[in-house]
């Protein structure tokens, strides 16, 4: 009998990427952590643990009155620096899951596994503190691998079925060390010749069974902006498209830049690439499934119906997406100070600063499609002229965040094949 997370013919799955928890009881609030955050690039680093909390409430309760979702899948990064504290943290928060039934699938990204720069923070200090390696990974996450049907023996990449319809490949497109790491996490991502040849062996494996395949990574399967994708875009992207091209795989799900977008249509395999959960508006998706039929919609979660009375009683968390976006104008205020602040007399400067936030806040949204018109009105405004002035450097970013050529929370695929 096949090994399956749900016998349903119509499964669900809900999708995070990128929350970036570091474990309350590694840090103080103190002087350095406050410096931290502050350099966060628009990341909450205080309130993680409260927020995850409320959204495993939210998946529990949606499963009790629904029957969805069968799986919560997480591409990457569910640590802030590499703590094993925090990994272990993470995993004590999601339990409630699995008595719900809904199976936790978590994927590791570039800043979980032997990251240097694993601390915690006391007052002024930073002290280092155990890393992740990744038989601590599987252990910490052993009852995820138990539903595994296949793991590869070369990285941390498994599959499991959702069901017998639907197999999901969730790989290890990380780069990192055999033994504790004295260094920075790298940023880019590569699927290495063994990985790929499991993968393949799982797409072959999938084809044979009748399954459709959806496939999972931290990093991108292609470039998703035209002027950041260093880092970003898995180097060896053309052999993995190649790959999944070749055995028909229905859709790639991705994070690692922080920004929600879809690329469909011109491409023989849809990527939809989550935003960051730690930051902006709490982004998620719901993608439901049936034997001919892809459905994906991104969500902001609702935190403030999942809040205990005591979280309320936190003047940041009663208001919390108020406070995110604070955080993320903060981010972006810095941004420009660094990049043009002295250029600009104040009044110029302020309505910059409110538009490469919005612009920002698009993007990282999923809300960058936009009409011709819309693109003229910003290409005609005063501070947009003022940058193109100064600092045309920016805006050749800037206008790099307005290419999507269609929506970005939501994709409808469906076939017949």
């Amino acid at each position: 009998m096949m090994k399956v997370i749900t016998a349903s013919k119509t499964p669900t799955f809900w999708l995070i990427s990128d929350p970036h928890l570091i474990a309350d009881d590694l840090h103080d609030a103190g002087a350095r952590f406050q410096q931290m955050q502050a350099t966060s690039a628009g990341k909450d680093l205080y309130y993680q643990e409260p927020a995850l909390k409320a959204f495993v409430r939210k998946l529990v309760k949606s499963k009790q009155e629904s029957g969805q979702p069968d799986a919560l899948i997480v591409t990457g990064d569910l640590t802030f620096n590499g703590a094993r504290a925090s990994a272990v943290r993470f995993a004590e928060i999601f339990a409630p899951l699995e008595e719900a039934g809904i199976a936790l699938l978590p994927v590791a990204g570039n800043h979980d596994i032997y990251d240097g720069w694993a601390r915690k923070f006391a007052g002024e200090k930073e002290i280092r503190v155990d890393q992740i390696s990744p038989q601590d990974w599987k252990q910490i996450f052993k009852s995820s691998y138990d539903l595994a049907i296949a793991q590869d023996p070369s990285s941390l990449a498994y599959s499991v079925n959702l069901n017998e319809h639907w197999r999901l490949i969730l790989a290890d497109s990380n780069l990192y060390g055999n033994e504790f790491s004295y260094s920075h996490p790298v940023t880019r991502g590569e699927i290495p010749a063994k990985e790929l040849a499991w993968i393949e062996s799982q797409l072959k494996e999938a084809r044979k069974a009748g399954q459709e395949v959806l496939f999972f990574m931290h990093h991108n399967l292609y470039h998703h902006n035209s002027v950041v994708f260093h880092g970003f875009t898995l180097t060896n992207a053309k052999e993995l498209q190649e790959l999944l091209t070749k055995y028909g795989a229905r859709c790639a799900f991705s994070g690692h830049i922080h920004a929600q977008h879809v690329l469909s249509g011109w491409i023989p395999v849809p990527e939809v690439v989550s935003s960051c959960f730690a930051e902006a508006d709490e982004g998620y998706g719901i993608v439901s499934l049936t034997a001919s039929e892809l459905h994906y919609r991104r969500q902001s979660f609702d935190i403030e119906n999942y809040l205990s009375q005591a979280e309320k009683q936190e003047a940041d968390l009663a208001d919390f997406h108020k406070y995110l976006k604070k955080v993320f104008f903060d981010a972006n205020r810095q941004l420009i100070k660094m990049q043009a602040g002295r250029k600009f007399r104040q009044g110029d400067l302020e309505m910059i600063e409110k538009l490469v936030f919005q612009m920002h806040w698009d993007f990282f949204t999923g809300q960058s499609y936009k009409s011709d018109e819309y693109r003229a009105q910003i290409a005609e405004s005063a501070p947009y002229r003022e940058l193109c002035l100064k600092v045309p450097g920016l805006v050749k970013y800037l206008n790099s965040l307005y290419e999507s050529t269609q929506p970005s929370d939501r994709l409808d695929l469906e076939w017949s094949d």
